[in-house]
């Protein structure tokens, strides 16, 4: 009974977004074909398919060092995020000093910052992870110091009434509560640091997806763009997925302590 419920439940989680996709594209498919659309502007998805297949191999090796520089960016996103949110919810006086700070930095359009990283790093993949890092690295603080606020007061009376530490409090209390909420911070910072990479791709216009779809749009090449979009899509979904499963780990480890 439970296996059919289980059963019954991922059809309905699965089924309606795919059939929208196939849906969507099918009429994609018949608007190129039919000329109602321009297959120079939006080519139909099996010449996409076929530009894909075609173009592996470079873009393939075009999408390493986006996948490096989104994963570079990230990792270091979420240990300074982590570290500095673990700082600011453990002094008020951080708090005060540092945070007010960090928010209005978020408060600028990223892309205007970008040029200024182009300037102050060059243009190799320091200045992209830099920026990746600089996007994604927001989410994650917050996420962080969310989550360590949202222990119960009465766990915390509890910790000083026997005597803990602030760091083994910290450890044992406040951050299984923020587990959640940093992984919820990490899944958008993985998103974010895509396009921090890409984006910095697009001003270097050296290496990487970003380099390939600014070259397709300036060469016409529309099939090709998309092509490379729809592996820019791969990379995010692997990287999304890792810090699925690795949360998924966290999570397991810690309960298994708790039992």
């Amino acid at each position: 009974m439970a296996g059919r419920l289980s059963n019954s439940l991922t059809l309905r989680r699965t089924v309606p977004p795919l059939a929208t996709a196939l849906l969507l594209i099918g009429l994609w498919e018949t608007m190129s074909r039919s000329g109602l659309v321009s297959p120079r502007l939006l080519p139909a998805p099996t010449l996409v398919w076929d530009t894909l297949q075609r173009s592996f191999g470079i873009l393939l090796e075009q999408a390493v060092p986006t996948l490096t520089g989104a994963l570079a960016g990230i990792l270091l996103a979420a240990a300074s995020g982590i570290l500095l949110g673990i700082a600011v919810t453990l002094s008020r006086t951080a708090m005060q000093a540092i945070y007010p700070t960090i928010v209005f930095f978020q408060l600028i359009p990223k892309v205007a910052l970008a040029p200024v990283f182009l300037i102050w790093f060059g243009t190799g993949m320091t200045a992209n992870i830099l920026f990746s890092v600089f996007i994604a690295f927001f989410p994650v603080l917050v996420a962080t110091i969310t989550g360590l606020d949202a222990a119960p007061d009465n766990y915390e009376r509890l910790c000083r009434s026997l005597g803990m530490s602030r760091w083994r409090s910290l450890l044992a209390v406040r951050l299984p509560f923020a587990l959640p909420h940093i992984f919820s911070g990490l899944r958008i910072g993985v998103t974010f640091a895509v396009i921090g990479v890409v984006l910095g791709e697009f001003i270097t216009a050296q290496i990487g997806l970003g380099y390939i779809i600014l070259f397709s749009a300036n060469n016409f090449e529309t099939a090709l763009l998309l092509a490379a979009i729809v592996l820019l899509c791969g990379v995010g979904i692997l990287l999304f997925a890792a810090f699925v499963a690795l949360e998924w780990l966290v999570m397991r480890f810690y309960d298994s302590c708790v039992l």
